[in-house]
């Protein structure tokens, strides 16, 4: 404990992503409740990340902070709370963590809300043929031009399939409802009929689900996922489908979109691939329809403060003995992404 009545919370994050993490009003929000101990000074190595959580009750983690090996979690008794400012948890926590009773929350939830505003924009983006269809226009290919635009289609009367009623996925769901006449078909295992109706889907087979024009991937990589989109399963994406891949890379086998991509007319985009970014030589980089983005989807400038708000809030509920909105318990670890 430190020499003030408050406890600790330590912020293992270097300053320069605190400053993108974090906003002045949320941390003076957390100095009333908390001494609070950080950022790492830049390259201070695992021994400044044991002295800076040494003593604290709740640490702050999020991108670039290094993974708590047990024999550090073994050396912090008064450790209560990780506090995840970012996304996936799975590099920074495992089974021992949970074991010394130690809780754990994310701010996933707010970083979806980007993933979810970029995956419909590509939907529309993609619809519409704007990356082929601009570029033509730009280089006066007429033809090309007039053969993209008898594609052209709108978000509306067409039915929707999504992968997984995830964080991301459920906000896609959300703002989807906003477009006019829309069927939404949702692959998910782990929902039930009822679950889907009150989201206003229906539940369908990964089959039914890969037959919509519009599909997008929400799913967790996992090893249930791994290549889950592969041969059988693109061929059964209609001509002129649209794909869209926010999740994680590992979920598509690229060898076969890239042969499928060459066999017929389809409409890619991939904001994430594995690996990542694709080899130099990667095929994906020549393929026809296919539109690469470099895993922007996610929280890059207003959203990280959201997230980052997430997290202080967590840990001032934490503090005061109030419940957690966004724990992940250790039975939800092997699904989260």
């Amino acid at each position: 404990m430190s020499q003030s009545s408050k406890p600790v919370v330590a912020i293992a994050l270097s300053e320069a992503m605190c400053r993108n993490m974090f906003r002045d009003a949320d941390l003076d929000r957390l100095k009333v409740v908390a001494d609070i101990r950080g950022p790492l000074v830049e390259r201070g190595g695992s021994g400044q990340l044991a002295d800076l959580m040494s003593d604290a009750r709740v640490v702050i983690t999020g991108w670039g902070t290094p993974p708590s090996e047990n024999e550090l979690i073994a050396r912090l008794p008064t450790l209560g709370l990780i506090a995840h400012s970012a996304g996936s948890v799975k590099h920074l926590v495992n089974a021992y963590t949970f074991e010394r009773g130690i809780r754990v929350s994310t701010a996933a939830g707010a970083n979806a809300v980007p993933v979810a505003q970029l995956t419909v924009g590509l939907m529309v983006t993609l619809l519409k043929q704007l990356p082929w269809i601009g570029e033509a226009y730009r280089k006066g290919n007429w033809d090309e031009v007039r053969r993209r635009k008898a594609v052209c289609r709108e978000l509306q009367d067409m039915t929707i399939g999504l992968i997984s009623a995830s964080r991301v996925g459920r906000e896609v769901i959300k703002l989807l409802t906003g477009y006019p006449r829309l069927t939404i078909k949702l692959y998910d295992p782990f929902i039930t009929d009822a679950q889907a109706r009150s989201m206003g889907v229906e539940l369908a087979s990964l089959d039914d689900v890969c037959r919509c024009e519009v599909v997008s991937i929400h799913a967790p990589n996992i090893p249930e996922t791994r290549h889950m989109f592969n041969a059988r399963t693109l061929a059964l994406l209609p001509d002129h489908a649209v794909l869209i891949n926010t999740a994680r890379g590992a979920i598509l086998d690229e060898a076969a979109l890239v042969a499928e991509l060459h066999r017929r007319p389809l409409y890619v985009a991939l904001d994430v691939t594995d690996p990542e970014p694709p080899t130099p030589d990667s095929p994906l980089r020549t393929a026809p329809n296919l539109l690469l983005t470099p895993h922007v989807a996610g929280a890059m400038a207003q959203a990280r403060h959201d997230m980052g708000q997430v997290a202080i809030e967590e840990t001032i509920r934490f503090l005061q003995g109030k419940s957690l909105r966004q724990e992940i318990t250790r039975e939800m670890l092997p699904t989260q992404a």
